[in-house]
Order: structure tokens, then C-alpha cells, then sequence
């Protein structure tokens, strides 16, 4: 397995976007999916509703296990039948990591 990180950029454009706080709740219900997922190390959601669309920033431990979450029926079924919309997405290389110690987490249920 290759140790190069790769990074994955995703971008939703839904016909009907939903408001911020409605997918800060659809979100959270991914948490424990990514929690567990040992071959991503870093997930960033974003939304940016002047442009009506949402996405996220992912880091794979290597160009094999992004892959293989790209052919996953978790990316080409689930994820578009969650959001309604399939994403527009890019594999990049990763440059330089910085991550703080303080991590939002997923609201009590």
C-alpha cells in the first residue's frame, strides 16, 4: 500500500437546497460511519449557501483505500440517495496537514 495521502473534494449542487442547520443534521448521522473508518483520516463538511451547494474535504491514507471508497456502493448509492443529488468530485494530492486539537462533534442525540 502506498503511504501518499490523497484527498477527495466533493461537491453537492442539490435542485432544492436545504437550509444549513437541515444538513448539519444530515451530517450527524454519518458521524459514527466516518468515526470508524480507519483509512480516512479527516473529513470537513462545508456549506456555502450563496452559491447553493455543500460538500465535503476528505484525506485517505493512500491512493488504494480513497479507491476503493470511490467503487464503494457507499459512494455510488447510499451518499447520492441520502442527499438527492449525485456529487461533482476531484482526487487531489495532499499537501501539508494542520489540525488543532479541539473537533467539533456531532450534537447529543
Amino acid at each position: 500500500m502506498s503511504e501518499r495521502k490523497k484527498a477527495l473534494f466533493a461537491v453537492f449542487k442539490p435542485e432544492v437546497m436545504p437550509s444549513s442547520e437541515e444538513l448539519c443534521a444530515q451530517f450527524t448521522t454519518s458521524y459514527p460511519v466516518f468515526m470508524d473508518m480507519e483509512e480516512m483520516e479527516y473529513k470537513c463538511w462545508w456549506i456555502d449557501q450563496d452559491q447553493g451547494e455543500w460538500g465535503a474535504l476528505y484525506v485517505f491514507r493512500s491512493a488504494e483505500e480513497l479507491d476503493a471508497y470511490i467503487a464503494s456502493d457507499r459512494w455510488l448509492k447510499i451518499i447520492p440517495e441520502k442527499y438527492n443529488c449525485t456529487p461533482q468530485w476531484r482526487v487531489m494530492d495532499v499537501g501539508m496537514i494542520i489540525s488543532k486539537t479541539l473537533h467539533t462533534e456531532p450534537p447529543a442525540a
